[in-house]
């Protein structure tokens, strides 16, 4: 009984601090806008064709992503299974708001930043060099799809 315990007596403290070390909520990752406020779709080739993954969050700036790195191309076509992060070629802007796309991951360095419910077939300064997604911000010097 006393490895038990012991056992115990550790497990129980790292628990905990997973428990308060958990990062808040993330966006939801799919093919598709789910109804949320926040909707965002990286394809993986020019004019919205190849693959694509959706980014879905509540209003503000939540579900956005300041590194895409670990997340990949999820529907079938051209790019499936590729990681978004520098391999997204055009985007489309589901969301009542703007949307920013960073070169560098931290919402750093030159952007593109896309209307409300608008396209950008290509990406202008963030062409296959995409590294966070911020929902709700229009960037100062960004390239502007309208």
């Amino acid at each position: 009984m006393t490895n038990i315990r012991r056992a115990i007596a550790v497990a129980l403290p790292t628990a905990a601090a997973l428990a308060f070390s958990v990062s808040p909520a993330q966006a939801g990752v799919g093919i598709y806008c789910t109804g949320e406020a926040n909707c965002g779709t990286f394809y993986y080739n020019s004019g919205l064709n190849g693959s694509r993954t959706t980014f879905t969050g509540s209003g503000g700036i939540n579900g956005s992503i300041s590194d895409l790195a670990g997340y990949k191309f999820l529907d079938s076509g051209a790019g499936k299974g590729t990681p978004v992060k520098n391999g997204a070629a055009s985007f489309y802007n589901g969301s009542p708001t703007p949307t920013t796309i960073f070169f560098n991951s931290g919402y750093n360095g030159a952007c593109d930043t896309v209307a409300p419910y608008t396209n950008a077939n290509r990406l202008a300064n963030t062409y296959n060099n995409n590294a966070a997604l911020a929902f709700g911000a229009s960037g100062s010097n960004c390239y502007k799809f309208n």
